[in-house]
């Protein structure tokens, strides 16, 4: 089994994981509702094999244009799990 997509919503933004089956890149694109001084949109194009460290960055990324605010160790660890799932 593997999935090809996931949504996250919350209080700030809107964010989106793809990945075709057999591509080798995992797309993931983010919408603030109220962007302020940060970039309304945002695209990523990682390569299927990104390590867990640059990973984890990504994860810091989405939590924080997700939840609108720096969140804590384990907030950002349930992005960095659900991304995980895209990964070869």
């Amino acid at each position: 089994m593997q999935i090809t997509h996931a949504e996250f919503r919350d209080a700030a933004g809107h964010v989106t994981i793809h990945r075709e089956h057999d591509s080798p890149t995992i797309r993931i694109d983010s919408v603030l509702r109220e962007p302020g001084k940060e970039q309304a949109w945002m695209t990523w194009d990682v390569p299927a094999t990104v390590s867990n460290e640059e990973l984890f960055k990504i994860a810091e990324i989405v939590q924080r244009r997700c939840a609108g605010v720096r969140g804590t160790g384990s907030d950002i660890h349930g992005y960095f799990q659900e991304l995980q799932r895209f990964q070869d």
